[in-house]
């Protein structure tokens, strides 16, 4: 069941009361027939106890496992247009890893494995959503830096994080959920964890948001390289006038009841990546022909520039003077 050199279970705990445990497993490789290209195998999940995070760990695999299953199908399956409920007829292949003229680059944004069907569709059309939104953020400014309210303050001393060694940026541009993007900083104010969280409620956003990070953090703490760039003059530059958009409080922003999308990006579609022998979980991709089915790689916004997105709002020439995002 595990592959992953000598190791293939990891877990993390601190002494703080509320910070969570953090798992890192490896349940099997995905490699291409002719072994040239191997597939992402390694998940990372957070929660109160093992159960709960050697369960999100299964659902991770999950995703990934089926997204692999389903790239090498040639196999027709339906999606579903969520505004008017039109449905297509496309290959299996369509929803997986890779590149094609209608969806652009791919990977498992927009992905969700479990076992509620309408929790899992919000939760793929969440991601999506984050992803798209964490490139305004990043490239275009298009965001606010959080104030540290007794609220926030509360939550940070939770999981032990000192309020000078954290920043937090707030996103809604393209739809009514609510995003937030986290930097853990050590003390010379160099990113050493990141996180980002999409959901209908704000306070429960910024929790997944801090936990995400913290699982980065410790990934960092165990990679032989570090994962963020350290003492770059440019990176640092690029990172530190991030801090000078406008502030705002979250803790009064109301949690939104259903989520609506702006136009054009109201063209999402869901298809299920179920296959056999793997049907008691659920897993559900959410894509679109407008937004970016991928994380904002400076590499995946150049392989797709013609996006509808990538247009309306003028990423590409902003990549000039950009350094790569962040959160990974």
């Amino acid at each position: 069941m595990f592959d992953y050199y000598q190791k293939s279970f990891f877990m993390n705990k601190t002494v703080f009361n509320d910070d969570p445990i953090i798992g890192l497993g490896v349940f099997k490789v995905e490699k291409t027939k002719n072994k040239k290209k191997i597939f992402p195998y390694s998940n990372t999940s957070s929660g109160k106890n093992k159960i709960e995070i050697f369960g999100k760990l299964h659902n991770e695999f999950l995703e990934r496992f089926k997204m692999v299953n389903n790239y090498r199908s040639n196999k027709k399956t339906e999606i579903i247009l969520i505004n008017g409920l039109k449905k297509t007829l496309v290959k299996r292949n369509v929803l997986t890893y890779g590149y094609d003229s209608k969806y652009g680059h791919k990977d498992t944004t927009g992905t969700a494995s479990g076992l509620n069907s309408a929790i899992l569709i919000e939760k793929a059309i969440c991601e999506l959503l984050e992803k798209n939104e964490l490139m305004l953020m990043w490239y275009k400014k298009l965001c606010s830096l959080v104030k540290i309210t007794p609220a926030v303050k509360a939550v940070l001393l939770q999981y032990g994080i000192n309020e000078k060694n954290i920043k937090i940026f707030y996103a809604q541009n393209i739809s009514n959920i609510h995003t937030i993007i986290v930097f853990i900083l050590n003390d010379n104010l160099q990113i050493i964890g990141s996180g980002i969280s999409g959901d209908k409620d704000v306070m429960h956003t910024l929790v997944s948001a801090i936990e995400e990070a913290l699982m980065q953090k410790w990934m960092d703490e165990l990679s032989p390289k570090p994962m963020y760039l350290k003492n770059n003059k440019k990176f640092d530059k690029y990172f530190f006038a991030l801090w000078n958009v406008k502030q705002i409080s979250i803790e009064n922003l109301k949690p939104v009841q259903k989520i609506v999308i702006n136009t054009p990006f109201d063209d999402i579609e869901i298809g299920l990546l179920n296959i056999a022998g793997c049907r008691r979980e659920i897993t559900i991709k959410a894509i679109s022909k407008t937004m970016f089915n991928c994380i904002p790689t400076i590499s995946n916004i150049r392989k797709n520039k013609t996006r509808v997105f990538s247009v309306l709002y003028g990423i590409e020439k902003e990549l000039k003077n950009a350094v790569e995002c962040a959160v990974i």
